[in-house]
């Protein structure tokens, strides 16, 4: 039995939300600690969302593999899609994806996936206008990936084929993919970016999302356009710099957000060294608007289910 396979590109971002509960969750400056103590963390800054109109990524191919061997020099990697053009991962939000093509796989399960993008006819636009690529001034500094890289993309956990087809995921998380280089180097005046090849592929019928809205000094207070989030597993009680980032998201002008095509929590409780872990929402506010961070702990996805989890309130800093 063969089975077709859809091959779907999304980028984790904000998404318009709808059916949230009413809930309202408090702002909080960090990890629950003892009173009176003060906590010295360290962390990444958030991805400057409110500064980029556009990230045109050019998806040269997609290949995956069903072979336990996923070395780089495995040969058993077969082509799912090769659109070769140009998508604006930055505008895949709103429940939107871009479908890249579709395969004929046999049942099995997918072990592996790669990507292969063209660095000299991608770029990212400013907000200002500005147009960066690797040329530019400021800049893309592609690094090693210059060219045309072969990517290969995280897996939680692999991806079934069963015989009535499945949905393959391709998230390209921009807020990870491209960093500023002050994360680099804190004294750098650089205002382009660094590009890190961080992308996930993902089942899309064993995960589930995370939604919410984002106001600024209470309940009722205005919607938080271009908010800057990130998706953390980790124990809350231990310091945010042991929470790896799984993804990051942006709101939207409605100050609402999704992570959507989540892990199921399910997956993590099930590994011993993550038992104790949960997901973990950090919102940053827009640089300039005078407002603070807020987090949100113990939160867990279930497959094919949205977690919402209300407004999310941003206090004054």
């Amino acid at each position: 039995m063969r089975t077709r396979q859809s091959i779907t590109l999304l980028a984790l971002l904000a998404i318009s939300l709808s059916g949230c509960d009413r809930s309202t969750v408090a702002p909080a400056s960090g990890t629950p600690g003892t009173p009176g103590t003060t906590r010295t963390l360290l962390t990444d800054d958030p991805f400057p969302y409110s500064r980029v109109s556009r990230v045109d990524l050019h998806i040269v191919s997609v290949s995956a593999s069903l072979s336990a061997d996923t070395s780089a020099g495995a040969t058993s990697f077969v082509t799912l899609a090769t659109p070769n053009r140009r998508i604006d991962v930055l505008a895949l939000q709103n429940g939107l994806t871009e479908e890249l093509g579709t395969a004929t796989l046999p049942k099995g399960s997918i072990t592996a996936v790669r990507l292969v993008i063209d660095t000299d006819l991608s770029s990212i636009t400013l907000k200002s206008g500005a147009v960066l690529t690797g040329t530019s001034t400021p800049r893309i500094h592609w690094q090693s990936s210059a060219g045309r890289p072969v990517l290969n993309a995280l897996l939680h956990e692999q991806i079934s084929v069963p015989d009535s087809g499945a949905v393959v995921v391709i998230d390209y998380d921009v807020g990870k993919a491209f960093i500023t280089p002050q994360e680099i180097d804190p004294t750098s005046t650089d205002s382009g970016f660094v590009f890190s090849p961080v992308l996930r592929a993902a089942d899309a019928a064993r995960t589930g999302s995370i939604a919410g809205v984002v106001r600024a000094n209470g309940a009722g207070g205005n919607a938080v356009v271009d908010a800057s989030l990130r998706l953390y597993l980790g124990n809350p009680a231990r310091p945010e710099n042991t929470w790896p980032v799984l993804a990051t998201a942006k709101t939207d002008a409605n100050g609402a957000f999704r992570f959507s095509y989540v892990t199921r929590s399910a997956h993590w409780t099930a590994i011993p060294l993550r038992a104790g872990d949960s997901y973990i929402v950090a919102v940053d506010p827009p640089a300039g608007s005078g407002l603070g961070r807020t987090l949100v702990p113990n939160l867990t996805v279930t497959a094919g289910e949205e977690r919402a989890i209300g407004t999310v309130v941003l206090p004054r800093s």
